[in-house]
């Protein structure tokens, strides 16, 4: 691309970035002339989550919470990770009246000179969102972003993986840009398979192949039963993404694998790990996240040893087969759309990135967001022993 396209490119988007910093900082005058009675709290540091509290929790037993990312209990042990990390937790409250309407978590971090503000729980969690009670309107949203779009408090706003169902997706549609767009498959679990004749043909193979290491078993655990098989699913994916050359911020990352081990083991826990044994060995293994009729996948891993016999198909197969026997709903593969996702996969759903410049600084953040995009792109492509050399050069 020319150089001149590129700035072109650039200046455009900057311009756009700016106007929508200046409408989300008039937004408080235009919310008072349209009667809207919000009344908004801001808290943020180790007491944010115990403060924000009440609200969160009333939001959530209304059915406020759309995704297993935005309930009381993820958001808590995301919190303190950030905390350990030396980010601020900073939540914003709306309330109509004396009801709770929307609460907007989000972490405060600096980098490069920047203080930058995502979704509390970046990047542990997988979805990004708002917290919304189901009567929750548009200027309700529309007062909890005005708070989070202080220039005071931020320079830049990265809100990531934002489903195109999101309560704050319209929202962002007109308040920040899109720097990243990804699908994430579904499987509809009360329909017909998805699968055809070929794959089938293939995953009786698959499971032939791995019957030959020893009797298959396939169980789902929760709880305390549970924990030892996460340990179990963290090493062997650390362990594959090292043979590979790829990164991962929440794997191999002391804080985020603390925070996702402390969710395994209160009960009621939102964690369930499904696990596929050939032999007595485990050959592939996922922990997922429940909430209401949705089984969210988070990892997935295999062991090497059946690696060539299609374990993780299989290990799919089975648990979609539990899915229905316990009437959920829908099997959420996540984003990127894989092959092999798009293999059972029922439909997608639109996943995107958005960003906010709040200042003349936070174009740095911007340049910065949109980079990183482009370099994860590039990385998926290259060659493993390539990436590994990268990876050496990186650490």
């Amino acid at each position: 691309m020319p150089i001149t396209a590129a700035l072109a490119g650039d200046l455009s988007i900057i311009a756009d970035t700016l106007w929508s910093t200046a409408a989300a900082l008039t937004e408080g005058g235009r919310l008072r002339r349209s009667g809207c009675r919000a009344e908004i709290a801001v808290v943020e540091g180790a007491d944010a989550m115990a403060l924000a509290e009440p609200a969160w929790r009333s939001i959530e037993e209304a059915g406020g919470a759309a995704t297993a990312f935005q309930t009381f209990a993820v958001a808590k042990r995301a919190a303190e990770a950030h905390l350990r990390r030396d980010e601020i937790p900073r939540i914003v409250m709306v309330r109509d009246g004396d009801r709770p309407m929307v609460v907007f978590p989000i972490a405060l971090a600096r980098r490069g000179g920047i203080t930058a503000a995502r979704f509390l729980g970046d990047p542990l969690i997988q979805y990004g969102d708002v917290v919304a009670a189901p009567g929750a309107t548009m200027a309700h949203l529309e007062a909890a972003w005005h708070a989070v779009a202080d220039p005071a408090a931020a320079q830049f706003i990265h809100l990531r993986k934002v489903r195109a169902d999101a309560r704050v997706a319209p929202l962002l549609a007109r308040t920040a840009i899109v720097v990243a767009e990804h699908e994430a498959p579904y499987v509809d679990v009360r329909a017909q398979t998805a699968i055809g004749p070929r794959d089938a043909r293939e995953l009786r193979r698959f499971r032939r192949r791995l019957a030959e290491q020893g009797d298959l078993h396939f169980d789902v655990l929760s709880g305390s039963a549970a924990q030892t098989a996460v340990r179990e699913a963290l090493a062997i994916k650390r362990d594959w993404l090292a043979a590979r050359g790829m990164p991962s911020s929440v794997i191999g990352n002391a804080s985020w694998e603390e925070a996702l081990m402390m969710l395994v083991s209160p009960e009621p826990t939102p964690i369930r790990v499904a696990r596929l044994k050939a032999g007595g060995r485990t050959a592939a293994i996922e922990v997922g996240f429940i909430h209401g009729p949705v089984w969210y996948a988070y990892i997935g891993a295999t062991a090497p040893f059946a690696a060539k016999a299609g374990p993780g198909h299989v290990q799919m197969a089975e648990l979609l087969a539990h899915c229905r026997a316990e009437r959920l709903a829908t099997y959420d593969l996540q984003a990127p759309a894989d092959p092999y996702k798009r293999t059972i996969a029922h439909g997608t759903v639109a996943v995107r990135d958005h960003a906010a410049m709040l200042t003349a600084s936070g174009w740095l953040g911007l340049a910065a967001a949109r980079a990183s995009s482009a370099a994860k792109n590039l990385l998926t492509r290259m060659p493993p022993g390539l990436r590994r050399a990268l990876m050496r050069l990186r650490n």
